[in-house]
């Protein structure tokens, strides 16, 4: 499986997997969950964070290219949620730096995929992550959760800090932590996944390099 890499400058190559992917959006955080968030004409969930600025890594599946999981990456030094909507959860104040950003909106489609596939599924974009980082001189990602998912965070290999106690937002406990990435990173996970071919698609990346 490829993970597409999607900026700004290939945001018309990938409209289509782009409206999908808002589409499951909507789908998982406002119909399922019942998050009150904007949405755009009542079946795309969009927000002030799907901007320019705004890097997504999407999966698609195999076989009709579909939109089936995504991530949102942002840095942090432009505007992002922990920055903003989030900022008292970290302790100390938000983390702005240009070797940091924040991965948010992970989305899995509502398609009753089995927990292995949904779990592989996440491996990949866990991978992508880390090549994406690799690829941009990104050394850490933060991210806000549910607190009890924070062991599935563990479980990816991922070295994680917790930046915050579990703290109530609508009546769930979330948790803002951070994962550090460095070389050893990648071949560490590729082996824990038995996932040893890179997994972005090779297309421009933000800083202008290309995943390989």
């Amino acid at each position: 499986m490829q993970i597409k890499l999607v900026d700004a400058g290939a945001r018309l190559r990938f409209s289509r997997h782009l409206v999908e992917m808002h589409h499951d959006r909507k789908r998982v955080f406002v119909d399922r969950l019942g998050w009150q968030l904007p949405t755009c004409g009542s079946w795309l969930e969009v927000d002030a964070f799907d901007n320019d600025y705004t890097v997504y890594l999407i999966a698609c599946s195999p076989d009709d290219d579909r939109h089936v999981a995504s991530v949102r990456l942002l840095p942090t030094t432009r505007p992002h949620m922990l920055g903003t909507i989030f900022s008292h959860l970290p302790d100390g104040g938000p983390i702005v730096a240009d070797d940091v950003w924040e991965s948010s909106r992970f989305t899995i489609a509502p398609t009753g995929m089995r927990g292995s596939e949904v779990m592989r599924l996440s491996q990949y974009l866990a991978l992508a992550h880390v090549e994406f980082a690799l690829l941009n001189g990104i050394g850490r990602y933060v991210m806000i959760g549910e607190s009890h998912r924070v062991a599935t965070v563990v479980a990816m290999g991922w070295r994680v800090r917790p930046l915050c106690l579990p703290t109530d937002c609508d009546g769930s406990k979330v948790v803002a932590m951070e994962v550090s990435i460095d070389e050893k990173t990648l071949p560490a996970m590729r082996r824990r996944f038995g996932i040893h071919a890179p997994v972005l698609e090779a297309v421009p990346g933000p800083t202008g390099r290309h995943a390989s």
